[in-house]
């Protein structure tokens, strides 16, 4: 598995994801950029993450790509 950093302790990762999800059960909706944030990683990192957990989930090699901004 590929290693991924935080600034974060992992405790102080999991008490904050731990509020993160109050919020979200709340119904505050919480941006990749405020996720990131908090979390104290950076957005490479949370996609690198989501396309592992979404191997996982899935069973096989999962990637997200991501596009230039079409708009600018």
């Amino acid at each position: 598995m590929t290693e991924h950093y935080s600034h974060l302790t992992d405790d102080e990762i999991m008490a904050e994801g731990a509020k993160i999800a109050e919020e979200r059960a709340q119904g505050k909706i919480i941006s990749v950029d405020e996720l990131c944030a908090r979390l104290g990683i950076t957005l490479e990192t949370a996609l690198a993450l989501a396309a592992e957990e979404a191997s996982r989930i899935h069973g096989r090699p999962m990637r997200i790509e991501v596009l230039p901004d079409c708009l600018q």
